[in-house]
């Protein structure tokens, strides 16, 4: 609930008709008693927005002047969207009637009329807004949003006293595109406002979000993908907002859109809400995407400096081409297309989404519990209207029941070679290994034979110096990615077999056999193994028999024979 003093404020500030004064180019400040700074912009000069919006703090400036200085018509049209959805601020404007909630409208006219107020003509109503980067405008959900509003209102009160017997020259306004190096400042003391000059914080541009591209998991997987298609890629945002609940502001998704170039084949990538906080939620759902359809790029296209900071670090741990380029036919129509989408009329949108729906409903159960929860929340919300075809809402309540945990597709089929049966007993005996890194980089290793491979993996480690950060696997048939005889550390796929759970003598170990140990997915560092002999002795913890040459660093600044430092 709004309380009467905004009210009274909104309804005061109105009757000073500031914008005939200023323009919204005409930043002044205002200095709270308590918190950070707000830079103050009055619209209506040009007749069309009517409101005053508060930007609050360096980040809220930022918003301010990314919009104020950008020419929109040369943003592109699947871009126009998401430049207007930067504002960060609290803004009271003036509106018709028709463009208040049922909620807002009432509480507007019960003000009006217990204070004696004829609210009449166009853009009469006040209302109140939060903007929050991304999400749709809405209502104010906190008091403190209310107080600091006041505060605004008041501080704008009192410069237009100011501007009765002054012109906004000599209060030393300037249109910020004139790149003024200070502004008006309004500064509480002692019960009123003092007009002063603050300076403008040197601009700084917007921190670009850049995943890790830690899956080393999912990396793995697209190892040991064969390369193909060039694959164009841009970070869009929907153009339509999605709201899991109602008491959270609608936000706007975010998506990759990957176009093959040749063939103009669209990856279906899932959307993903606050994109800004944790880009890497997006990364892991493009590399299961890839994994999924079986594709690791030959090359990666982007035509933006965000999808190039999105697709970078996976590009690099894969050695895959990354670079910028404006001319993406392939792109610019599957763009052209995901537009037209949202412009389709009712009919329209009911036939895409019922295909939709049936393209889903063909997946196997296993798949349908990998769906992410933001595109479950979008199909949950369209379950609840009332309004809805039989045929969708019986498939929408199809895809959201809970599946059958008893399907065929629940039990998955061991990769490569059948799993083996355990080996008895027998006399104490033990392995020595040759592990080699590199040419005249070696470590002999004396290890159990009912030793885990996960143990020998901690002995590979701890003689080369490294630290147990990454994944691993073990390629018992020497060749690297192999689905044939591997071990995969617990955690990769539970259709493997981990080496936590099986022993050297159970992936029947013999002399001279060759095998190789990969530590890292992404780096990939690829420890090339040979089985000496078998010592008839026990060995109760690996033991290292022999050392040559020095280990490779695991992370630092390379020199010029290209090892790390």
């Amino acid at each position: 609930m709004i309380s009467d003093k905004l009210y009274q404020l909104a309804f005061e500030y109105k009757k000073t008709k500031l914008w005939k004064k200023l323009w919204d180019t005409d930043l002044f400040a205002m200095q709270p008693p308590d918190g950070p700074i707000c830079y103050i912009c009055v619209m209506g000069a040009a007749g069309d927005h009517c409101a005053i919006g508060a930007y609050i703090g360096e980040e809220g400036l930022r918003s301010f002047m990314s919009v104020a200085r950008t020419d929109p018509s040369s943003i592109p049209p699947i871009k126009l969207q998401e430049y207007f959805l930067q504002q960060d601020c609290l803004q009271c404007s003036f509106e018709n009637k028709d463009e208040l909630s049922n909620e807002e409208h009432e509480e507007a006219k019960a003000y009006a009329l217990s204070h004696g107020i004829r609210i009449a003509g166009k853009k009469a109503y006040p209302q109140f807004r939060r903007f929050t980067p991304n999400h749709l405008p809405w209502h104010l959900q906190m008091e403190q949003e209310q107080d600091l509003l006041c505060q605004v209102l008041e501080s704008a009160l009192a410069l237009s006293r100011l501007l009765e017997d002054s012109f906004p020259e000599d209060l030393g306004f300037q249109s910020v595109y004139d790149n003024p190096e200070e502004i008006p400042l309004l500064e509480y003391q002692d019960g009123s406002y003092v007009l002063k000059k603050t300076k403008l914080p040197p601009e700084t541009p917007a921190a670009i979000p850049t995943p890790t591209a830690r899956n080393d998991i999912g990396i793995a997987s697209l190892k040991r993908i064969k390369k193909n298609g060039i694959w164009e890629c841009e970070i869009i945002r929907f153009p339509q907002p999605v709201q899991n609940a109602s008491e959270e502001i609608p936000y706007f998704p975010v998506t990759l859109l990957a176009v093959e170039s040749s063939t103009g084949y669209i990856l279906q990538v899932p959307p993903v809400v606050n994109y800004e906080e944790d880009p890497e939620h997006l990364l892991n759902l493009f590399i299961e995407a890839l994994v999924n359809e079986n594709v690791r790029p030959v090359k990666i296209k982007v035509r933006d400096a965000r999808t190039h900071a999105f697709a970078k670090p996976l590009c690099d741990r894969l050695k895959i081409p990354l670079s910028t380029d404006e001319d993406m036919p392939a792109l610019d129509d599957a763009e052209a297309d995901f537009m037209a989408h949202f412009n389709m009329n009712e009919e329209e949108q009911m036939d895409n989404l019922n295909e939709i729906l049936d393209n889903l409903l063909e997946m196997g159960d296993a798949q349908l519990r990998t769906l992410p929860d933001e595109m479950l929340s979008i199909f949950q919300m369209l379950s609840e209207q009332e309004d809805l075809p039989g045929g969708l809402q019986e498939k929408l309540q199809t895809l959201l029941s809970p599946k059958d945990a008893m399907k065929t597709d629940t039990f998955k089929v061991n990769r490569g070679r059948p799993k083996k049966k355990p080996k008895l007993s027998g006399p104490p005996h033990s392995y020595v290994i040759s592990v080699s890194l590199g040419t005249g980089c070696y470590r002999h290793i004396q290890i159990a034979g009912d030793a885990a491979l996960f143990e020998l993996h901690g002995a590979i480690l701890d003689a080369f110096g490294f630290v147990d950060d990454h994944a691993h696997a073990f390629f018992m048939d020497n060749i690297s990615w192999s689905d044939y005889d591997c071990y995969y550390v617990d955690g990769i796929e539970s259709y493997y077999r981990t080496t936590d759970r099986y022993t050297l003598d159970q992936a029947d170990l013999h002399t001279g056999m060759k095998f190789k140990y990969i530590f890292d997915f992404g780096d990939e560092w690829t420890f090339q193994c040979k089985v000496l002999r078998i010592a008839a002795e026990a060995c109760p913890r690996p033991v290292i028999l022999k050392t040559k040459g020095d280990a490779p660093k695991q992370y630092g600044d390379q020199d010029d024979d290209g090892w790390d430092d």
